[in-house]
């Protein structure tokens, strides 16, 4: 089975030096592939008769801005599972549609602090295919009387963010400034990206999967590709976690559907073999390495925008019903993954949370501020093997950080000099990237304390 080959593709892809060793159970010898299509059968079986505008145009026009507030509304209307909110509002003043479904809308606060599953719908305004499945899979869940389904909505909420409905209206990457929001996962510069942080912050999901698009090439033309965080700073059952996401539950899942390949996002293959590295890197500023920063189990799934049949080529409705039908078979890789390891799930996050405050106390590890999972930094200013165990901000620094510093979940304490940031906190792996010289994208140059 090709999981089998996504795997071996991974380790080597890890063969660099310092590479951590790529885990996996390989879903298709546990049975927990044939879970998960049973799973996608039944919620895409449902009795609703709700559906989108993408769906009612069977794939020929994507659904616009204002379809999909429609859309949600009467969703939220129809299902006491679903709560339609605001996270914020986009730079043009759009309201940016967070939709949760569980158990009873009701208690979905209570819900929240089981689990929570998050999904990140389509960060980039001209990536269409990933709103399209949040939209039919918080549908599906809403509608579902699948025993299974009504299970996993008792002890968990299901959150869809849909971040950037500028450049969703304007059919472009960035928002309406043209910012890159998923470059501003450190500095929250733009009210798009301050609401990614603070939904993460305030729900605490414990797991997440980002759905973009890819152009695809020669040696890159999966139906999806996937990955994991790739920066050095993340917890590493965290990061093996989310490993295993990719490989054992959302692979399998887009390759049950008939003919469809998956493979590692950032590796060129000819031949069955990678042969080159070109992408996937450890920036934090990103929200892939940012989830696995702030202790969730955290994947990106992107699929391909082109034609990779001649029947696509001559059909583009087949292929955006393609495009879509990828993202929802991942996102639903994700659903089945909580299913069985919920429990998991949430007690490593929490004790992911407690082990970094536990290295920031005790000055513990090392700080990294380049390489990547599978390559060690070779430049001295890339490491710091003697942690600090803070950063001493001036007034004028802490009142330029302050609000940044708060949508993180970053705390402080005022003194003399300013304020003192201590790294015993559950953000220590952020705190560097954010306040040190040494990090490319961070937004202050603070200073490091050695000793306590």
């Amino acid at each position: 089975m090709r999981v089998r080959a996504i795997a071996t593709t991974a380790a080597a892809a890890g063969l660099m030096a310092g590479a951590l060793t790529v885990t996996s159970s390989v879903a298709d010898d546990d049975g927990s592939a044939e879970r998960g299509a049973d799973l996608r059968s039944a919620l895409e079986d449902g009795t609703a008769d709700l559906i989108t505008p993408f769906e009612a145009s069977n794939g020929k026009n994507w659904t616009t801005v204002d379809q999909s507030l429609r859309f949600h509304r009467q969703l939220d209307g129809e299902s006491d599972r679903v709560t339609l909110e605001r996270a914020g509002r986009s730079g043009d003043g759009r309201p940016l549609q967070l939709v949760t479904v569980g158990a009873d809308d009701s208690d979905q606060r209570d819900t929240a602090d089981d689990s929570v599953a998050m999904f990140n719908c389509s960060i980039h305004g001209n990536e269409p295919a990933g709103r399209e499945a949040c939209m039919q899979l918080s549908r599906d869940l809403a509608f579902s009387d699948d025993p299974a389904v009504e299970r996993f909505l008792s002890n968990t909420t299901a959150v869809f963010l849909y971040p950037n409905p500028d450049g969703w209206e304007a059919n472009t990457r960035g928002n309406a400034e043209g910012v890159d929001i998923n470059r501003d996962m450190l500095g929250l510069e733009t009210p798009e990206g301050q609401a990614i942080a603070r939904t993460i912050r305030d729900r605490k999901p414990d797991i997440l999967n980002d759905l973009h698009e890819y152009g695809e090439g020669k040696y890159y033309n999966d139906h999806a590709l996937v990955l994991w965080p790739r920066n050095r700073n993340v917890d590493d059952t965290i990061h093996d976690f989310s490993q295993q996401m990719v490989l054992d539950y959302a692979t399998p899942q887009v390759e049950s559907n008939d003919g469809y390949t998956a493979g590692i996002y950032g590796v060129l293959v000819k031949d069955g073999e990678p042969f080159q590295q070109i992408a996937g890197d450890h920036q934090a500023r990103i929200l892939r390495n940012y989830t696995g920063l702030q202790h969730v189990t955290g994947m990106l799934t992107e699929t391909a925008t082109g034609a990779l049949t001649p029947e696509e080529e001559s059909d583009p409705a087949l292929r955006n019903r393609r495009r879509a039908q990828v993202e929802y078979s991942s996102a639903v890789g994700t659903v089945q993954m909580v299913m069985e390891r919920r429990d998991q799930l949430a007690e490593q996050s929490t004790a992911a949370a407690e082990r970094a405050t536990q290295k920031g106390a005790s000055q513990d590890g090392v700080v990294y501020f380049g390489g990547q999972d599978n390559k060690v930094p070779t430049e001295d200013e890339q490491v710091e093997p003697e942690p600090m165990c803070g950063y001493q901000l001036t007034g004028d620094q802490l009142g330029e950080v302050r609000r940044t510093l708060r949508l993180h979940g970053i705390t402080w304490k005022r003194n003399n000099q300013g304020a003192y940031v201590t790294m015993a906190q559950p953000d220590q792996p952020i705190i560097p990237l954010l306040l040190d010289k040494r990090s490319e994208y961070g937004i202050m140059d603070a200073t490091p304390i050695s000793s306590c």
